[in-house]
């Protein structure tokens, strides 16, 4: 003990209590310990110690060092360290004079580590140091991390005795704040900590399940602590491995509801912080972190109370910042697919994919969360934002919705109505896009009629008053939804849903819906007052009032009516609605008027002859529905425009004109009308002298002129059809409406009633202005208001000669008058000056007019508002351009009001507002006077004018064609547009030189129509040449004309121009292109006819071969000329004679405009080139000077060599002497610029120096890959497009494969290409290459050319580079010196620039071996992930690689690999001497994922070797890799389409596949193709090569690994699985780790149930053995292989054998325990899985099957499976009754499986019938089995591919590899036409069920015809193919590039594939380029 200074004892008292309470935790922590200690001893030289102030820290530090194990040392510097009245920091002042951790941690020795009473104060004091050296000393911090490794290594054990059940609370408090200091003094150690310390809820129950909230920093806060230290940093591997310990996490959620409120934010905000928000996390780990159950347990916190003992007041102010945060994070989990871990359902939950079964889960285990207002309000958001949930929260309801005199059932039907209005149809339609009707109608019939609410709600009408008016309140809520749905449907004008709805409804209303009888009986007992009411219930619902129950009566029959009409009329006469209207005038409280207004509305509805002037009550009911209108209380006034609209239209007065209605129902709300009746009795007044004021109004309008283009012989004719509100299709005159008499009859009304005149003045001032916008004519509407004096009279006396503003008095519309001034003023104002309802907001959903404004929430839109604004601005557009004051500011105005007036209109869905509006534009003479398609300089206004009527038709082109289908809206105008350029024509030569722009604008848009473009096309041809050009040689409007027809019928598919007018057309451009006197500027004439051919290729053959041949008689050539020329050689086959001709002509042959660009296309014409090539020498020798100057110098070449670099290729291949090949290829050439054109021409010169191989040196091949190199330099440096750059390296990268096979290489001489390695050229490469390949790249921008280059820079560096060259150390250098050398390595977003670097590293080792050090292991550890991936395997390549050559890998046993390597050696910085060497064996398990390993079991590669000799894919791209059998395939489907070709170039290409497929061939010879799968291994599983010498030293002897551990994490079922291995090394090894943990299984003396599992199971497997397959030499009794399917039982029994709450649990360990061994020959256990009968049938079946698909890999487990006679039990059991069709998908997969394998498949359909089979099973598939037909596709595929394998593989034998003839060979493999056209008539039988599918289902279907051969293509008649093409088009119904294909089947003519119209840029580009190409093999 130290020496102690004693101090006066301390008098404060509260201090005394501060130490008896440190005194009685140290008694405590004695006593709860099993340690036999003396406890008096301790405490009362604790006691001691307290008296004293000071310590000794040098003499402390002397005992420490003394002697171990000294408790009351450690427990007297602990209490003065934890001492607050000391002044001195002793715990500082220990580790200033060299205290530190271990000397703390050396007290605990071995023996003693579970001594809890030496434990704690030094667990208590290595806690304490951790957190002072955090704070205080930075630089101890490393030493300090390594303690911290060390305690990990060593004391495991005590911390799980100290968190386990034989501790106390202060053990597991002291525990976790030490591990809480570790994970935040390092992440990385957090890391260490989640992998070693046994954290499981298993272990952390007791620290779980009691919490002690009564004592302030008790367990469950340290807890709390301890879990937010893992997140608190933000630090993502460390979230990332705290998420992966399944489980961890959601422990500290349940125990949230009564944590104090600082801890409950603290943790929520961090979660949401660094976890929810964190997108770098992925979303499947937050599935597997946010089950169901946490996301159960999240919802209880809003159920939050704090610690009992918590002041009310605290919690009540803590509350609402909790249930915001918390609400918050539910929300982004439920609804964000970005952050959440929610998944988009596109349909909307009306699909039979779930695809948010944990959501569903999650909400279906909550009760009644409506009665908690934060839940409530979370679950209607999340609803509303993810619909497709919807059915899980009915289900929640339904449990609730018991109609009944309750509190909960009462609340339930809030919500239901809360939740109805929430989902507003407004919003939910948005969500349609994606829905087919069938899909619409059942999402719509759900939302608003859930049948389980339903049917409650029908059970209980009548039988209670209280609850049948509550469940009819709720009804009336649901129909009001529904109705709103389908009056936006109708609005929207989708005529398709509404009539899928109408039916749906038709049948689903009377069914589960109360009678309307009921319903009236309900209303009859209200009036009466008889309420049946059951008594004996406690609680009473609150009554409705009379007035509340009849309201929701009647509306529930209005709606009804609306609904389901028929089912409304069972009730006309089984009403009184006078009684019901007598009994409504008695009561007093309530919505009085509206009822009286529903009242009036249903009676009308019944009888629509009340609203007449013979129905005495006439005035009162029309004055009820005014009352109602004109309130401004609140909004019920919308409810009763509807029934205003049904009575004006019934009464007639306004002549059914809906216009003039509006206007009505917008004076009516705007204007002041006191008392309101007035109205009523000057309706009743217009109605009463409706004839006479008609026949006035006719008198007075009879001599008035109508309009300025009505004639006397016609104007008769127009009145009439005025007057009857039509205007006719073929009339000449559009509408130019009347107004009705009943304006007339308010005047004459004021004018007998005198006295009644100033209380109508305001409404008939406004109405009558109104008047004014609504028909135009000042003078008209004066006419009409007659003699009488209001107000309005000036202003529309004054619009006569001057615009004015609407005065302000006139009624109350602000908007109105905002129009009106801003019109008038010179300013532009904002929107919201103008509209004062909108508000600036971000949300994009609320938009209005892609602006930044919504609606504001108060304002209703009003349709009649809209409409009365925009004739406003009509009127304003019409008085304006009439004045001649119409300017471009005008228009600006008008314009942006107009838009946001139609933007409102769609926003609020009144589409059919926004057409009426439109319609009013456009339907109107007076706009139809003022439009000019013609600017002659004349109106300026006028032109303004129809700029602006363009810009509505430009803009809303889905309006204006909609109206146009029905109305002829345009007709009239392109009638103008006739008639004026009529006109022009006239005197066209004098109008020759008008600005023809506005004339181009306006027939674009407008146009003509059919008849009159055929007239102008022959105006046109009859006009005289001079015409047709303007003095300064432009085109003039008749050329304009000409070219704009030209391009109208260039985009329209459905007509093509006329073969006439085509020909005169072409003669009238050749005409003026041969014309010898005037060179006009044809170029944008010349564009037309190039975009007509291009999208109508066809029409090229309508060309004469005259026209074709004035393109060699052109004055001049220009770009354009050549490129017409062009298209129009390239779609008629029959002009490349008339090129022949020609181009043996001097003067032709010398114009290289037209030569070069013609030749061009010749290319494309290859079958007439070959039999037609002699003039190309002809034409190379007159180019040659040029081709050579731009082989040498391409900086000079001109742009049309550039172009044309593909005929000059042809030219240079077939033409150039050898000789002058060789002369390019003597020296070296300084290029200047990088151009694809021409590094194609320098390789095709190369090419055919390799060709012909005359005289050809190494020297050639250097100065070659110098040129390119030097090429490829420039385009990196000069950022050049990806694509160049990946040109050049494919072509360098061909060269250097080539240069193997031709003689005059001598590629073994390595010193002849020191000149080329030495050169600046590669050294500059090298360095550009490692520059550009490894440098970081912006997700915009990816790395696309890195991997290639480093592909490219390997392949040079093993062919110039000689072994152990000293420039290999320095490539070697520059590549791990680069500054992103590590973050590639360590990366997983750039795999392939990753793999190809590592390929670069192992050909620098591997040429150099001095390069190799022991410090990159850890590199390549940290690198490696252990899996079959690319570049995992080059890393176990590499390794093996250093192993064999001497370097000390085995140093770094047992490999740690990953980010876990990385933290142990430190990669990313300098490694100090570490306490923790080596990993212990649990902990590398601990590195295996469960997912990967399961993985690794069903796709093991049984075909693999014991080979490290891996090498990437000699394809650059290795995302398409060129594996064995792709390469079969890709020949085979290429010698379908491609005929051999004998030339020069024929042989160039014969090389090129020799070297492609050369080695393929060879490695064909070792493969049996036949027998074995083809389907592609699987890359995302574990290396087998790596996995098992990793295992064998774990599981070595005196290892301390647990073999339970290696059972539970599945590990044990990989060795099992490997004993299916064709390798028989691969099967030793497996033996050989399965030998090892025998051996190691014997020591166990733990988990013994476990262990006689074990050993039972390696019993029976070594029983099994014998059973295994025989083979030659007796292998098999040395190293037997099992069958894969056996061994994939064995494998996956083992993996459920330890999860009893697994299906397979108790059939597979009752198999193992019941069999001694087991018969590998046949699939193990079938028949009782298959034909099982308990009550987990289905998933035991399930599991079989998939043992079956998973476990077919070669003919030997086919035989197996034949042996075993399933194949036909499950064959025959697909087509029963019983099989449902999650099993029919299984055996459809486990099929495919064997069928992949080319033998199998022959077997199956020449022995099972297999082809008959599936033409049954083709004929049962349902409607809704699309998982089937999906499955179906991919099985068909297969079976194509099975079937070329097998032929192929039968034809091998006749290949000959030396030949170079491979196309050839494949083309003469004889296929078997009888099945391929049994595949396709399946195929065809599947197509009806395409109709439902996604488009990549339908592509991948389009697919399978495409591998189908077109001889057996060809036997589709042609009424099939158009049927294939219609249906799997189902989704495209208006897709032009479908039109096309489809005519062009039609038609026969494949050349109409060619046309540019047919557009794969867009979404579905990949089903139109299968579509097209299905077409081209059809018809070619």
């Amino acid at each position: 003990m130290g020496k102690r200074k004693y101090e006066k004892e301390p008098a404060d008292s509260a201090k005394r209590n501060k130490l008896q309470e440190d005194n009685n935790e140290i008694s405590e922590n004695v006593s709860e310990t099993d340690q036999p200690q003396n406890v008096e001893n301790i405490v009362s030289k604790t006691k001691s110690v307290l008296k004293n102030a000071s310590f000794d820290i040098k003499h402390f530090r002397k005992e420490l060092a003394a002697k171990q194990g000294q408790t009351m040392v450690l427990t007297q510097f602990l209490q003065v360290c934890l001492n607050p009245d000391n002044e001195v920091d002793y715990m500082l002042e220990y580790l200033k004079v060299g205290g530190n951790s271990h000397e703390i941690l050396r007290q605990i020795t071995q023996d003693n580590k579970k001594n809890l009473t030496l434990a704690t104060p030094a667990f208590h004091l290595f806690h304490l140091i951790i957190v002072k050296v955090q704070s205080s000393l930075p630089h101890m911090i490393s030493i300090t991390e390594e303690a911290c490794r060390y305690f990990l290594n060593t004391f495991i054990p005590t911390v799980e005795i100290m968190i386990s059940e034989n501790s106390g609370p202060r053990h597991r408090k002291i525990i976790l704040n030490l591990l809480t200091s570790m994970v935040t003094l390092n992440s990385d150690l957090g890391v260490e900590v989640l992998n070693q310390v046994p954290l499981t809820p298993k272990h952390l129950q007791y620290i779980v399940e009691k919490p002690n909230y009564k004592e302030k920093d008790n367990v469950r806060t340290a807890f709390v602590h301890f879990m937010t230290s893992f997140l608190v940093d933000g630090h993502l591997p460390l979230i990332k491995a705290l998420l992966e310990k399944q489980g961890l996490l959601p422990l500290i959620i349940p125990g949230l509801v009564q944590d104090e409120p600082e801890a409950v934010f603290m943790f929520l905000n961090i979660l949401k912080k660094n976890v929810i928000d964190n997108n770098l996390i992925s979303k499947t780990l937050k599935l597997k972190t946010f089950s169901h159950q946490v996301l159960h347990n999240m919802f209880k916190v809003f159920m939050w109370k704090g610690p009992p003992e918590m002041n009310v007041d605290l919690r009540n102010e803590s509350r609402p910042e909790i249930m915001a945060l918390l609400s918050d994070i539910m929300l982004t989990l439920f609804t964000s697919h970005r952050l959440g871990i929610y998944f988009v359902d596109k349909a909307l939950g009306t699909s039979d994919l779930n695809k948010n079964q944990n959501l569903y889960k999650a909400l279906l285990s909550l009760k009644r969360p409506w009665e908690n207002e934060h839940q409530c309000n979370l679950i209607l958001q999340v609803i509303y934002k993810c619909p497709d949930l919807h059915r899980a929260i009915i289900n929640i309801v339904e449990q609730s919705f018991q109609p009944l005199h309750s509190p909960i059932w009462e609340k339930a039907t809030e919500f239901v109505i809360k939740l109805l209005d929430k989902m507003r149809p407004e919003d939910m339609i948005r969500k349609f896009s994606n829905l087919s009707s069938i899909q619409v109608t059942n999402f719509i019939r759900f939302v608003t009629l859930p049948v389980p609410l339903l049917k409650h709600i029908q059970a209980n009408i009548g039988k209670d008053q209280t609850v049948s008016l509550y469940c009819v309140k709720v009804l009336a809520k649901m129909l009001q939804t529904l109705k709103r749905y389908m009056q936006i449907l109708e609005s929207e004008g989708c005529n398709e849903n509404v009539t899928e709805v109408n039916n749906k409804l038709d049948n689903f209303l009377p069914k589960h819906l109360p009678p309307p009888n009921a319903i009236v009986a309900l209303i009859q007992d209200v009036i009466k007052g008889d309420d049946k009411t059951e008594t004996g219930q406690d609680y009473r619902l609150p009554k409705l009032d009379a007035t509340q129950s009849l309201l929701s009566l009647l509306d529930l029959l209005l709606l009804y009516n609306y609904t389901h009409p028929a089912y409304f009329e069972s009730l006309e006469g089984n009403i009184d609605m006078k009684k019901i209207l007598d009994f409504s005038m008695t009561l007093t409280d309530g919505q009085i008027p509206l009822l009286k207004f529903k009242i009036v509305s249903l009676w009308l509805m019944l009888d629509n002859t009340i609203m007449s002037l013979k129905n005495p009550m006439f005035k009162d009911l029309f004055q009820i529905l005014l009352e109602v209108y004109t309130s401004e209380n609140d909004n019920t006034w919308f409810e009763a425009k509807d029934t205003l609209v049904i009575f004006f239209k019934s009464t007639g007065i306004f002549e059914a004109d809906e216009d003039e209605i509006q206007l009505m129902l917008y004076t009516l709300r705007h204007a002041k009308i006191d008392p309101v009746s007035l109205v009523g009795d000057t309706v009743e007044y217009a109605l009463a002298n409706s004839k006479e004021l008609a026949e006035y109004v006719r008198n007075q309008i009879i001599n008035f002129e109508v309009s300025d283009e009505s004639s006397s012989d016609n104007l008769d004719k127009l009145f009439n059809d005025l007057m009857s509100n039509r205007c006719t299709g073929d009339s000449v005159f559009l509408e130019s409406k009347i107004p009705s008499s009943f304006i007339v009859g308010c005047m004459q009304f004021i004018l007998n009633q005198r006295e009644k005149k100033k209380h109508l003045k305001n409404f008939l001032s406004l109405y009558v202005v109104n008047l004014l916008h609504y028909n135009y004519s000042p003078e008209l509407t004066e006419v009409l208001i007659g003699d009488c004096k209001l107000d309005a009279r000036s202003y529309v006396v004054d619009w006569a000669s001057k615009p004015v503003a609407v005065p302000e008095n006139f009624g109350n519309d602000i908007v109105l008058k905002n129009l009106s001034n801003s019109l008038l003023s010179t300013e532009i104002e904002q929107l919201q000056d103008i509209f004062p309802f909108l508000e600036a907001t971000s949300d994009e959903n609320d938009f209005v007019m892609d602006l930044a404004y919504k609606i504001s929430g108060s304002k209703t839109v009003d349709s009649a508002e809209l409409f009365v604004w925009a004739k406003y601005l009509m009127f304003s557009v019409i008085r304006l351009a009439n004045m001649n004051q119409l300017t471009e500011l005008h228009m600006q105005k008008v314009t942006m009001y107009f838009e946001c007036i139609i933007a409102l209109g769609r926003k609020c869905h009144m589409i059919h507002v926004c057409r009426n509006i439109i319609l009013n534009v456009l339907k109107n003479s007076h706009f139809l006077k003022i439009y000019t398609p013609l600017d002659m300089n004349k109106s300026a206004s006028h032109i303004v004018a129809t700029k602006f009527i363009l810009n509505i038709i430009t803009k809303h082109a889905d309006i204006v064609d909609f109206t146009n289908h029905r109305h002829f809206v345009l007709k009239s105008y392109q009638q103008k547009n006739y008639s004026e350029i009529m006109k022009a024509f006239v005197k066209i030569n004098k109008r020759k030189n008008i600005n023809s722009e506005h004339t181009v604008n306006v027939l674009r848009i407008v146009g003509l129509s059919s008849e009159d473009d055929i007239l102008v096309l022959n105006q046109i041809f009859d006009t005289k040449i001079e015409s047709c050009i303007k003095d300064d040689k432009e085109p003039s409007l008749v050329l304009e004309l000409l070219r704009l027809l030209i391009e109208k019928y260039s985009k329209t598919i459905t007509s093509d121009l006329p073969q006439e007018l085509l020909k005169k057309s072409m003669s009238l451009y050749n005409e003026l292109l041969t014309n010898k006197e005037v060179v006009p500027n044809l170029t944008s004439l010349e564009m037309a006819f190039i975009q007509y051919f291009e999208n109508k290729p066809h029409q090229a053959l309508h060309i004469s071969k005259d026209d074709f041949k004035c393109f060699f008689l052109a004055n001049t050539i220009r770009k354009t000329t050549s490129q017409l020329a062009s298209i129009l050689l390239r779609n008629n086959v029959k002009f490349c004679h008339i090129f022949k001709e020609e181009i043996c002509r001097p003067e032709i042959l010398g114009q290289r405009e037209l030569t070069l660009p013609l030749g061009v296309v010749i290319i494309e014409h290859g079958n007439y080139l070959r039999e037609n090539k002699v003039f190309l020498p002809i034409v190379y020798n007159e180019y040659k000077s040029n081709i050579l100057k731009f082989l040498e110098k391409p900086h000079k070449a001109g742009q049309i060599y550039i172009s044309c670099w593909k005929f000059i290729r042809k030219l240079i291949i077939e033409c150039m002497d050898i000789e002058d090949c060789k002369k390019l290829f003597a020296k070296s050439h300084k290029f200047e610029v990088s151009e694809s054109s021409h590094v194609q021409l320098l390789q095709a010169v190369f090419l055919k120096m390799c060709v012909l191989g005359e005289g050809l040196k190494n020297e050639h091949l250097i100065l070659y890959f110098m040129n390119l190199l030097q090429i490829t330099t420039i385009a990196i440096k000069e950022n050049k497009e990806d694509k160049l750059i990946e040109d050049i390296i494919a072509h360098i990268y061909k060269i250097a494969q080539i240069c193997k096979h031709v003689v005059g290489f001598n590629l073994e001489q390595k010193e002849e290409f020191a000149k080329f390695t030495e050169s600046s050229v590669w050294q500059n490469f090298c360095k550009v290459v490692l520059k550009d390949s490894l440098k970081v790249r912006t997700m915009e921008h990816k790395n696309s050319t890195g991997p290639k280059l480093l592909c490219l820079l390997s392949t040079l560096v093993k062919l110039f580079y000689p072994d152990d060259s000293e420039d290999i150390v320095t490539l070697f250098d520059m590549v791990t010196s680069h500054s992103e050398f590590l973050n590639v390595m360590l990366s997983y977003h750039s795999p392939d620039v990753k793999s190809r670097l590592l390929e670069f590293l192992f050909v620098l080792i591997s040429k150099n071996k001095s390069v190799m050090k022991a410090q990159q292991i850890p590199v390549y550890l940290s690198a490696y992930h252990a899996t079959r991936n690319p570049s995992d395997r080059m890393i176990t390549r590499i390794l093996h690689f250093y192993e064999s050559n001497g370097q000390p890998v085995n140093e770094y046993k047992p490999y740690v690999w990953g980010d876990s390597a990385a933290n142990y050696y430190s990669v990313r910085k300098n490694r100090t001497s570490s306490l923790w060497g080596h990993p212990t064996p649990n902990q590398v398990m601990n590195l295996f994922e469960r997912d990967l390993i399961e993985m690794t079991v069903r796709h093991f590669p049984v075909n693999q070797k014991v080979d490290y000799d891996y090498e990437l894919s000699c394809n650059l791209d290795l995302t398409t890799g060129d594996g064995l059998v792709k390469i079969i395939l890709d020949s085979i489907e290429e010698s379908r389409k491609h005929d051999a070709i004998t030339d020069t170039e024929g042989i160039i290409q014969g090389l090129e596949l020799k070297v492609k497929h050369g080695n393929a061939m060879e490695e064909l010879k070792d493969v049996d193709l036949q027998g074995l799968s083809h389907l592609d291994t699987d890359e995302a599983i574990y290396e087998p090569l790596f996995l098992f010498p990793l295992l064998s030293h774990l599981l070595a002897p005196g290892s301390v690994a647990s073999c339970f551990k290696m059972l539970r994490t599945g590990l044990l079922s990989i060795p099992v699985m490997a004993l299916s291995s064709h390798c028989p090394r691969m099967r030793a090894s497996a033996f050989h780790v399965l030998h090892r943990f025998c051996l190691l299984l014997e020591t166990e003396t733990r988990h013994k149930s476990d262990k006689l599992l074990l050993t039972d199971f390696i019993t029976t497997l070594r029983q099994s053995l014998p059973t295994a397959i025989e083979m030659p030499n007796g292998e098999a009794l040395r190293n037997p292989r099992l069958p894969a399917v056996g061994a994939l039982y064995l494998a996956k029994a083992l993996m459920v054998s330890t999860s009893p709450s697994d299906p397979l649990y108790k059939p597979v360990n009752n198999f193992l325990i019941a069999k001694q061994f087991v018969d590998l020959t046949v699939v193990p256990d079938f028949l009782s899985l298959f034909h099982d009968s308990d009550v987990e049938f289905a998933e035991r079946r399930l599991w079989i099957l998939d043992i079956i698909r998973d476990g077919t890999k070669t003919m030997t487990d086919v035989n197996v499976i034949f042996k075993t006679m399933c194949l036909k039990m499950i064959m025959d059991y697909h087509s029963t009754v019983i099989s449902d069709r999650k099993t029919k998908e299984k055996i459809i997969v486990a099929l495919n499986s064997i069928i992949t394998i080319p033998r199998a498949f022959e077997i199956l359909v020449e022995g099972y019938g297999f082809l008959a089979w599936l033409h049954g099973v083709v004929r049962h598939v349902g409607k809704d089995d699309k998982n089937i037909v999906r499955k179906m596709f991919v099985l068909l595929r297969n079976m194509i591919v099975s079937m070329d394998l097998n032929l192929f593989g039968k034809h091998y034998a006749k290949l000959n590899l030396n030949s170079g003839k491979y196309v050839d060979v494949f083309a003469d493999i004889k296929f078997k036409s009888d099945i391929e056209y049994e595949i396709l008539n399946i195929a065809y039988n599947l197509l009806p069920h395409t109709q439902d599918l996604e488009i990549e289902d339908v592509t991948s279907y389009i697919e399978i015809y495409r591998l189908i051969t077109k001889r057996s293509l060809k036997f589709m008649t042609k009424k099939q193919m158009l049927n294939i093409i219609s249906k799997c088009s189902n989704h495209l119904k208006n897709c032009e590039s479908v039109r096309i294909i489809t005519q062009s089947v039609v038609a026969n003519n494949a050349v109409m594939l060619n046309s540019k119209n047919i557009d794969e840029s867009d979404s579905n580009d990949a089903f139109i380029r299968e579509l097209r190409t299905l077409a081209h093999t059809y018809l070619v």
